[in-house]
């Protein structure tokens, strides 16, 4: 049983694609992916031999050798060519930045979907520094608030405004419940601690200008 957060990920992966999981722990995704027919290969991939053993193990109990190849290596080293779609989830901004700047082939059109637990805006930054189009975008709940990237390759992309860093170009757009509920919250706990500062302390009218660009964004 997926929890939602990889139901999300596993609803944005196209049909048909090679998928390279990274980080795959004990391979939850992969395994659900081949066995709903939506793709027919997967690298469940992970630089720790615990979570590559239990993975290795979960595949096999699900029968899913033929089409799953588990990997023990650090990110995309070890990964084929033919990978068309790498899922880089579960991790801070750091560590999945370093991935996605390791050494590999990638071709027009690959495709990425990643979810950090922290460092959100630092991500869609480097995606549009490095020649990573966002395509999709969601947000859900699941104990904590995440929010998912989809990002294909492309020659030249369409730089991001800060608005779009901030917020996200699609899900600042669509402004779903899910999506409001988050920035109502954040900028609560921003105006808590404001209330706790003096008002002409700079932490103060920075964490201020912050709550306007909430609001703003919101309302707009």
């Amino acid at each position: 049983m997926l929890s939602l957060r990889l139901k999300t990920i596993e609803s944005m992966v196209d049909p048909g694609k090679v998928v390279a999981d990274i980080g795959t722990d004990h391979a939850l995704l992969p395994v659900e992916l081949v066995k709903s027919g939506k793709v027919d290969k997967v690298y469940a991939v992970d630089n720790k031999s615990g979570p590559y053993l239990r993975a290795m193990q979960y595949i096999k109990e699900q029968g899913c050798q033929d089409k799953i190849t588990a990997i023990l290596a650090d990110g995309l080293t070890a990964v084929s060519d033919d990978a068309d779609c790498w899922v880089i989830a579960g991790m801070g901004y750091d560590t999945a930045a370093l991935i996605l700047s390791q050494p590999t082939s990638i071709r027009q059109g690959q495709q990425l979907i990643v979810q950090v637990n922290h460092g959100v805006e630092r991500m869609r930054r480097y995606l549009c520094d490095h020649g990573w189009q966002i395509t999709d975008e969601r947000i859900i709940f699941e104990a904590h608030y995440y929010q998912i990237i989809k990002a294909a390759k492309m020659k030249s992309v369409i730089r991001l405004k800060n608005e779009d860093i901030s917020f996200g170009p699609i899900l600042r757009n669509e402004k779903s419940p899910i999506f409001v509920q988050y920035w109502e919250s954040e900028a609560e706990k921003l105006q808590r601690i404001v209330e706790r500062l003096d008002r002409k302390n700079k932490r103060a009218q920075e964490l201020q200008k912050q709550i306007s660009s909430i609001v703003n964004m919101l309302n707009g």
